[in-house]
């Protein structure tokens, strides 16, 4: 019985944009969940209450507290969630190798994935601007920061990308 080797598969600057929609749906996720919850959380607790037995121990009011606490929670946690991305990324760019002719591929996803963090970047503001969701966007502060300086991000680790790939090479354009 024969084996077959499995193929690796090369990544690099095209997970980027990968990470970025990753990025634009959690944040999404986050500012939608958020104000669904605040909307919810006082009937939930009215109708909880009030269908609690007189002599129930379970106090509704401080459970629903912990979970509004806790979606709260997601905000301080979104900085994790980008280190661990661009960790994956960075990791799986530093195990390849690529022939220089890459740097053209690599400078024209440079401007899809600009040009994708510049609309996210809006689309979340603009989402987040109107007047249902204003409140909700005071909650995560961390993530708004972050999405708004979403495409600045992107260009910083396109070049750390790309220095990792160029010393992974040498820097002497041999090694292929």
């Amino acid at each position: 019985m024969n084996l077959r080797k499995i193929k690796t598969r090369k990544s690099g600057v095209e997970d980027i944009i990968f990470v970025m929609v990753f990025i634009f749906a959690f944040a999404i996720f986050f500012v939608v969940l958020i104000y669904t919850w605040n909307q919810m959380k006082v009937p939930l607790n009215t109708g909880l209450s009030s269908s609690m037995p007189s002599d129930s121990s379970v106090n509704v009011s401080e459970i629903i507290d912990d979970t509004t606490g806790s979606t709260n929670l997601f905000d301080k946690l979104f900085p994790f969630l980008l280190i661990g991305l661009f960790g994956f990324v960075l990791l799986t760019a530093g195990a390849m190798m690529q022939h220089p002719v890459m740097i053209v591929v690599g400078v024209i996803v440079l401007g899809v994935g600009i040009m994708l963090a510049v609309i996210y970047s809006n689309v979340y503001d603009d989402i987040t601007s109107t007047a249902q969701f204003e409140d909700t966007k005071s909650t995560l502060t961390i993530t708004d920061s972050f999405m708004k300086f979403l495409p600045g991000i992107v260009i910083v680790l396109f070049v750390i990308i790309g220095a990792v790939i160029w010393s992974r090479r040498g820097g002497t354009g041999v090694g292929y």
